[in-house]
């Protein structure tokens, strides 16, 4: 109740309140023990003296008790109003950066559209407009998934998937990726190398590949931005402990002592020279969330005019090589799409032609619809291999449409095609009935290798 009353309020009751017992209770004491007049006028004296004195006492440690109560809510609401101004200031040139990266690939993206029409016939132009716009495509894509990860990492939506991953196939996916990243990004004079250095055969290990490769695309993305001389180098050891230790060194400009820790932060990169230094300012912070989510650390060992190198290291369990046999010709592993029909459900017209054109490339027989209900009434009437399934509709969403379609033809196989991208959404699919999903943008050989895995 006090708490609840303002502080001058509070003092004056609690004055009122020590004032009055003081009286009657000191009076009626006094009064008890001493009868003469003259002793009992002298004391009332010196009580009222002891009354100013331990009451002045008792409010100067009250008032300086909550003084100093005042003064640390002061300095924590500075604190507060300080981190926040500086939050808003880097929202602030956050956005200012996402719309001038999201607007420069857009424009390529579209001027180089525009003229596609108006160079039909000449096929070395045509072939280098359709090279800028893939290129710009890829750049704009980053960006957002940038902005969606570290929105997922930050919500704890994203979850560790492991699976087998080949350490040498993974070093020369990122070698040839990054090859055409160099001649995109105008460095090829700079020297690029991946290495294992342990001293086993051992190269297969059960962990999460795809968030590995996220976590390598973003170190070394971020080693080519800060290095315009000399190289740059990455490998991995696998150690005794079961502990996978892997690193990226550069010869960059190097990173301060002091900066060391705040590189890590969100937006911490739109300190620097955005002129410079483009880019999202948000792969060290994701490369640091996803390290931390398969269980590992990521430390920094850097000198400034000298260079930097990344460390990351998590726990791994080994596994044993597959014999030869076991796996398919690259060039035959889709052989068993022939003759299949599969039902494209998508009410966009351009997705669904790009989803046809692949299809129908490897030999199957494509049904097409833009409507649920539509998509009910398809897989009453024909047999059907597969279903591929929006999430989006006109009608009914995807969701409600599997149900449907599940309750009709239990053993139909059907894969969610969604935009969302977020583990909920997925798990919403499964829960519909839904066997597999995959995320837009769609890549022809993610699409092919899920639909023959499940045919």
């Amino acid at each position: 109740m006090m708490k609840r009353l303002k502080f001058e309020y509070r003092i004056t009751i609690i004055y009122f309140i020590i004032g009055g017992f003081w009286i009657l209770f000191s009076d009626w004491f006094l009064n008890s023990i001493i009868q003469d007049i003259n002793i009992l006028t002298e004391i009332q004296t010196y009580k009222g003296w002891f009354y100013v004195f331990v009451t002045g006492l008792l409010f100067f440690i009250y008032i300086k008790r909550h003084l100093k109560q005042l003064r640390l809510t002061e300095k924590a609401l500075k604190t507060a109003k300080k981190k926040a101004e500086e939050s808003d200031r880097l929202k602030t040139a956050f956005l200012q950066n996402m719309s001038h990266e999201i607007r420069t690939p857009m424009n390529a993206i579209m001027g180089f559209s525009s003229l596609l029409a108006d160079t039909f016939d000449d096929k070395t132009k045509l072939q280098k407009y359709s090279e800028i716009i893939k290129q710009r495509s890829h750049d704009l894509l980053d960006i957002i998934n940038d902005i969606l990860d570290i929105s997922k990492i930050e919500s704890g939506q994203l979850s560790v998937n492991h699976h087998v991953c080949d350490l040498k196939a993974l070093f020369a996916e990122l070698q040839t990726f990054f090859v055409e990243y160099q001649n995109r990004m105008g460095k090829q004079h700079i020297k690029f190398s991946l290495h294992a250095f342990n001293d086993t055969d051992q190269h297969l290990i059960y962990t999460d590949k795809v968030k590995l490769k996220q976590i390598f695309i973003n170190l070394i993305s971020n080693a080519f931005k800060f290095t315009n001389t000399g190289s740059i180098m990455g490998g991995c050891k696998l150690d005794d402990n079961k502990k996978a230790v892997f690193y990226i060194s550069d010869t960059g400009i190097g990173i301060p002592f002091d900066k060391q820790q705040i590189i890590y932060e969100r937006f911490s990169q739109l300190q620097q020279n955005s002129e410079v230094n483009a880019g999202t300012g948000l792969g060290l912070s994701i490369a640091k969330g996803l390290v931390s989510l398969l269980g590992g650390e990521l430390f920094l060992e850097s000198e400034p005019g000298k260079g930097s190198t990344f460390f990351f290291s998590f726990p791994y369990k080994t596994v044993q090589p597959l014999e030869e046999n076991s796996s398919t010709s690259k060039l035959s592993k889709f052989h068993n799409l022939i003759n299949k029909t599969i039902l494209i459900v998508e009410d966009d017209i351009y997705n669904a032609e790009y989803l046809k054109e692949i299809l129908t490339h490897c030999g199957v027989h494509v049904v097409h619809t833009s409507l649920g209900k539509e998509a009910v009434e398809i897989s009453l009437k024909q047999p059907l291999d597969l279903v591929l399934m929006d999430i989006r509709l006109p009608d009914l969403n995807g969701y409600e449409t599997t149900i449907k379609i599940k309750e009709l033809k239990p053993l139909i196989k059907v894969i969610a095609q969604t935009a969302y991208a977020m583990e909920d959404e997925t798990q919403k699919a499964m829960d519909a009935g839904c066997m597999d999903y995959i995320s837009k943008p769609i890549h022809k050989d993610h699409l092919l290798t899920l639909i023959s895995k499940h045919l």
